[in-house]
């Protein structure tokens, strides 16, 4: 029975005496000071002025007090209505629906609980870039008539979105509270600190006498508790409650219960410094505003000034008796000094009684302590926890069971010496060492974590817990140690940050930019390479800005048209914009995303990511370019295009409908032999053709082909194989065509041009080398023979002289077209110029048979010509006359003789032909 043992020992040991003996001592006491204070009573009398004095300024003090403490009862009761509003809104995850939030007012008794407060209302914070959007939100989520009004210039609004009773408050619905300095300073305050805020005064909206009132606000933040840090409580503002206060209606009544006793008046600090009055009485009556402006007690002989600070906001009560209140409490003459002095005596004997009777009670206290440890050092021997009492140096004077299971150290080989010795591992964190030892040495206890190690070499963690001890009279005695074995949590923690690390090494290293983005489309997180994407760090990007920051004004346009859409509809696909970071780098990405929700099926946070396809970007617009380039050309005006399979029209261009006059979508379907000239045509062209395109080669000719009208005209022709992309499509070609009518004309002109004499019409010395040649080489394949001219006209200078050049131009003319006329179609003449000409007869059977043909010519040429003028002229002729193969077997050959038998024909004045 060795634990019960202890306790009896605990119980009877504890110096308990009993209460009779307590109250003995007190009475005991008492009696000896009323004693003393009767026998001093005579002696009071000399100043009994004093003490009156002194009680009247404590009864002031008193009542000061009093209305200390009720002016900030008055204006810290709202605070608990707003704050109860912040637990609301935390049960209902960040967010109150209008109706909801009227519901939760409604459930308050304003004027009975928190006299003075016009309603309650919550404000939100918005960027000015973001308010048309805001606004926008709000209507859509029911309130139509929603507006923004007395707006600033400050990048940001704290807006009034809820506000009830609406109907005593409507003004102040959408009003922009930080618009006005006042206001927007204690906004600051109260988001800065954490902390309920008073607003110094400031003229009410909803006030229709415009009076003196406060705004008291509450700040709330993400996740429903205080952050820390001012930065932190910014970034995680999610808006603040707020409560108007009507400063009439807040301190109507307060001053009442000490009106026949004090003369007061009580100012609040305004943001520049000085104090303006909110009440002020005289004698019992309440003073008006700009009379309490100029009111000051500090003449009077009883004045005193207190200061306090609700909520933020500093106020100074002037107090002073009032003229009847001196008269009464200090105008007193000695009269009842006696009976004062009893009454003192009996005041100090029931203090000392109190004061007695008051450490006998802290005497009972300090023992149920002793036996509360007593009871702990019971619960300590049986735990599975390690439990170390120690000295004051540290030193192990008792260890219980739990710490031999954990540590493997017995009893004996733990007492006297110091944990931090007898545990040691070259892992234990050095630092977290030295902080147990010095709140130790100070005799603070302390909560750590560490790494200790077995007996058997093993490393293990525990969590510590030091408490210290101390005796009945407050000495520190040493410490309780409370030691956990969390090394299975540890592992765990270890592997989930193993594991943690790892998806965040996927995350940052991704091949793509991860983000998350709150309802408001900032960034709440962004791996490494978005970071990098954008040119910044986490800092400057999580909740400060939105990826619409970094896109050009289409894309700004598009995410605010997308982004209240994805909120609604959960997901997202493959949206585009141009991005362009801090550093000036642009990209082109495809954005995709899908939205988390709350149980309630609130906006959480979005699941986004992004890719980088500036290369496929400039591909496709490559591409489209091509495409564009491609369907410019096909439809080209001047050239025509049509795909056949099979010879049969499966596609044609306009430009090749016009070519041939047909009208749009005839051609379709139609066999192509209709514009062929005839079916040789269309046969010889497929047969020089298709085997060349088979063969992967490209054909192209020249060919006369038939409109739809029947006329013909010219086309270029260009023709290539289509690969097939199946068996069915196979045996396809594309054929290019380009109406050449007019070049083809036009080049018949120009050779008719080159190859004829341009006076007479006759062919040139080129065509007739050309002709010559050709006889030639007929004679010479069919043994023919052939005759060669040479004339020469005689008397053309003289016509030339005599009527001039037109008149020369014209003989030449007449001579031209006799000599066309006397020939046969096989025959040529030609102008070698000047009066010359030279005749080509093919074939002749002998030499003599070109004579009678060339004697008529002669003769033709013999004939007057008249000219235009009405003159007559005449020419003759001398003529050389040259034979094939006979005279030479050469064009040059051939000449030269016709040319030296000419001369010499006119030298002998012959005008006939003869052959050589």
């Amino acid at each position: 029975m060795p634990h019960h043992k202890k306790s009896q020992g605990l119980r009877i040991g504890d110096g308990y005496t009993g209460s009779e003996k307590v109250s003995t001592t007190a009475w005991v006491a008492a009696a000896a000071v009323l004693s003393i204070g009767l026998a001093l009573t005579a002696g009071a009398v000399i100043w009994q002025q004093q003490r009156a004095s002194a009680e009247a300024r404590g009864l002031q003090e008193r009542q000061v007090e009093r209305l200390q403490a009720d002016v900030v009862k008055r204006l810290t009761m709202p605070v608990y209505g707003l704050k109860g509003a912040r637990g609301a809104l935390a049960a209902l995850d960040g967010k109150f629906s209008r109706a909801a939030f009227d519901a939760y007012v409604e459930s308050r008794d304003l004027p009975r609980e928190f006299p003075g407060v016009r309603g309650f209302g919550f404000i939100e914070r918005v960027a000015r870039r973001d308010l048309a959007a805001f606004v926008a939100a709000r209507q859509r989520e029911g309130g139509t008539e929603f507006r923004v009004h007395g707006s600033g210039q400050d990048p940001t609004l704290y807006v009034v979105t809820q506000i009830s009773p609406f109907s005593h408050n409507f003004s102040a619905w959408g009003i922009d509270s930080g618009a006005n300095p006042v206001r927007r300073q204690a906004i600051e305050q109260a988001i800065d600190s954490g902390e309920a805020t008073l607003s110094a005064p400031v003229r009410l909206v909803q006030d229709p006498l415009k009076g003196t009132g406060f705004l008291l606000l509450v700040p709330v933040y993400l996740q429903g508790h205080d952050p820390g840090t001012p930065a932190e409580r910014h970034a995680a503002l999610l808006g603040l409650l707020y409560a108007p206060l009507v400063a009439g209606d807040l301190l109507r009544g307060v001053a009442e219960p000490a009106s026949s006793l004090l003369d007061l008046k009580l100012s609040v600090r305004t943001t520049d410094g000085e104090f303006q009055p909110l009440l002020a009485t005289r004698a019992g009556q309440a003073l008006a505003p700009a009379e309490a402006a100029d009111y000051g007690l500090s003449d009077a002989p009883t004045a005193d000034s207190l200061r306090f600070t609700v909520a933020g906001r500093e106020f100074m009560l002037d107090t002073a008796l009032t003229h009847e209140a001196s008269m009464r409490l200090l105008g007193l003459s000695g009269l009842g000094l006696e009976l004062g002095g009893a009454l003192l005596s009996l005041l100090l004997a029931v203090t000392v009684y109190l004061l007695a009777a008051g450490r006998t009670r802290a005497e009972e206290m300090a023992r149920g302590m002793t036996a509360d440890l007593a009871r702990l050092a019971m619960v300590a021997s049986h735990t599975t926890n390690a439990v170390l009492i120690t000295d004051t140096e540290r030193r192990i004077n008792w260890v219980n069971d739990g710490f031999t299971r954990l540590s493997g150290f017995a009893s004996a080989e733990a007492v006297g010496k110091r944990p931090s010795d007898l545990l040691r591992s070259e892992l234990t964190n050095e630092d977290t060492l030295h902080g147990m030892r010095e709140a130790m040495s100070v005799g603070l206890g302390c909560k750590v974590e560490l790494i200790r190690r077995a007996k058997d070499g093993r490393d293990y963690w525990v969590d510590v817990e030091v408490q210290p001890l101390h005796d009945a009279e407050g000495t520190l005695t040493g410490f309780m140690v409370i030691e956990s074995d969390i090394t299975a949590r540890k592992q765990l923690q270890a592997q989930a940050d193993e594991a943690r690390q790892s998806l965040q090494d996927l995350y940052d290293n991704a091949p793509c930019a991860y983000y998350a983005l709150d309802q408001n489309g900032r960034f709440l997180q962004i791996n490494a390479l978005g970071l990098s994407w954008l040119g910044c760090t986490a800092e400057e990007l999580i909740g400060l800005a939105s990826p619409a920051d970094f896109f050009d004004a289409e894309g700004r346009l598009l995410f605010s048209q997308a982004f209240p859409r994805f909120m609604r509809e959960g997901r997202i696909s493959e949206l585009e914009f141009n991005v362009k970071g801090r550093q000036g780098e642009a990209r082109r990405v495809s954005l995709s995303a899908t939205a988390i929700y709350e149980a309630n099926g609130n906006y959480l946070r979005s699941r986004s990511v992004m890719f980088d396809i500036s290369e496929t970007h400039r591909i496709r617009q490559q591409l489209h370019q091509l495409t564009l380039d491609q369907e410019a050309m096909l439809e080209s005006d001047l050239v025509g295009i049509v795909k056949l399979r099979d010879r049969v029209t499966v596609w044609r261009n306009q430009a090749l409908e016009r070519m041939f006059g047909y009208a749009e979508g005839e051609l379709l379907g139609a066999p192509v032999r209709q514009l062929y000239v005839d079916d040789t045509a269309y046969e010889t062209l497929g047969a020089l053709a298709y085997p060349q395109l088979k063969a992967g080669g490209r054909f192209r000719t020249q060919l006369q082909m038939r409109r739809k009208d029947g006329s013909l005209i010219w086309v270029d022709m260009a023709g290539v194989e289509l690969p097939a992309l199946s068996n069915e499509r196979g045996g396809e070609s594309l054929w290019m065509m380009v109406d050449i009518t007019q070049s083809k004309a036009h080049e018949a002109r120009m050779e008719r041009a080159a190859l004829h004499d341009a006076l007479t019409g006759l062919p040139n010395r080129l065509l007739l080398g050309d002709r010559l040649k050709q006889a030639i080489a007929a004679a010479e394949r069919s043994g023919h023979v052939f005759a060669l001219a040479y004339l020469d006209l005689n008397g053309f200078k003289q016509i030339n002289d005599s009527h001039g050049h037109d008149a020369g131009d014209e003989v030449l003319k007449a001579v031209a077209a006799r000599l066309h006329a006397g020939l046969r179609a096989s025959d040529t003449v030609a102008r070698l110029g000047g009066d010359e000409f030279v005749v080509l007869l093919t074939p002749t059977l002998v030499p003599a048979d070109a004579e009678p043909v060339l004697n008529r010519l002669l003769d033709a040429l013999s004939q007057p010509i008249t000219l235009s003028s009405g003159e007559q002229v005449a020419v003759g002729s001398s003529l050389g006359l040259a034979h094939f193969p006979v005279d030479g077997q050469t064009a040059d050959g051939l000449m030269r003789v016709a040319d030296e038998a000419m001369f010499a024909n006119k030298r002998a004045g012959r005008a006939r032909a003869r052959t050589s």
